[in-house]
């Protein structure tokens, strides 16, 4: 059996890595929830179906109730599916200036909207960084239950909330389970 959801799901992680613009990918991170949950619930059908993997069967239903990521990439998905809730936000661009030791001084020049600079003289140690737009996870809310962004996963902290970041993790966990439930070369 081929679960090609999988690779699908991979494909969108893909699209996320190197859209152009929010829009798409925001696109990439619908379609990647969608090929995910479609690619589990396939698996665990299989295991019933063929009465295998019935142990990790079981350790992910449990894991999807418990685990904040499990959780939330399900939620997240079940939420767009079935409701008009946004499922992420857009954090504006910003450019940060920090002073390393001693601190820094910046005498002139100007610093764009775009990151970009123009006649900047600084002194000291200093370090400027712009931060494009992105998009972020938000709490979602699926059949009147609230779910808020994912700070663990497997006993792990999450420190981000950029949906590839989480979206790698996620196809992470569920591939190694279906390596461990399909015969060799599926």
């Amino acid at each position: 059996m081929k679960l090609v959801e999988f690779l699908w799901a991979a494909e969108a992680l893909d699209e996320m890595l190197n859209a152009k613009d929010v829009e798409r990918y925001e696109k990439a991170w619908i379609d990647y929830l969608h090929y995910l949950d479609r690619a589990w619930n396939k698996l665990h059908d299989y295991c019933n179906v063929n009465k295998v993997g019935q142990k990790y069967v079981s350790t992910v239903e449990h894991l999807r109730k418990k685990d904040k990521l499990l959780q939330y990439l399900k939620q997240a998905r079940d939420s767009h599916e079935h409701s008009i809730r946004e499922v992420v936000a857009v954090e504006a661009a910003k450019t940060t200036i920090t002073g390393g030791v001693g601190g820094a001084t910046i005498v002139r020049g100007v610093i764009h909207g775009s990151g970009q600079t123009h006649g900047l003289v600084t002194s000291g140690n200093v370090e400027i960084k712009f931060h494009p737009e992105h998009l972020v996870v938000i709490p979602v809310s699926s059949c009147g239950n609230h779910f808020e962004v994912p700070t663990q996963h497997l006993g792990h902290a999450i420190e981000t909330k950029l949906p590839h970041e989480l979206a790698r993790m996620g196809l992470d966990y569920y591939s190694e389970i279906a390596k461990k439930i399909l015969p060799q070369g599926n």
